[in-house]
């Protein structure tokens, strides 16, 4: 498989993980959508997700006494997460306590569909299928 082949296959499952966001409504912003990137350097070609789309599907529990504030703090996200729903800033706060007591549920598949096995392989069937008849016309010199 050669880079670019790799590349287009990350990119349809960076796509598939957009849509995802998007059918959940995990997207207001549109800001996660923009962090997912596919990198290059040396032998490695991955794509790239934020740290926190981890919890967007898990969830997370309720903040410890002792944590450590997220950079950027948690009631700037939520402010901005806000506008774009039309929620107003002063109830931020009170969404910020709700999590900081309750935790948040998370939204089970929003990274487990578009990155499972299924997903995977039916996405990296075409792109063998191209090598292995590349191979072939090269094996038998056509």
């Amino acid at each position: 498989m050669n880079n670019n082949q790799l590349i287009q296959l990350l990119e349809a499952l960076k796509t598939d993980v957009i849509n995802s966001l998007q059918a959940n409504g995990a997207n207001a912003t549109g800001q996660t959508a923009k962090q997912l990137t596919i990198t290059t350097g040396g032998n490695a070609i991955q794509l790239e997700l934020p740290g926190y789309m981890q919890l967007l599907e898990t969830g997370r529990g309720p903040t410890s006494k002792d944590a450590v504030a997220g950079n950027p703090p948690m009631i700037q996200r939520i402010k901005q997460w806000g506008r774009a729903k039309g929620i107003p800033d002063k109830a931020a706060w009170a969404i910020k306590k709700s999590i900081d007591k309750n935790g948040y549920k998370g939204k089970p598949g929003i990274l487990t569909e578009p990155l499972g096995d299924d997903n995977i392989n039916r996405r990296l069937n075409p792109v063998m299928e191209s090598v292995a008849a590349a191979l072939i016309k090269d094996l038998i010199g056509k």
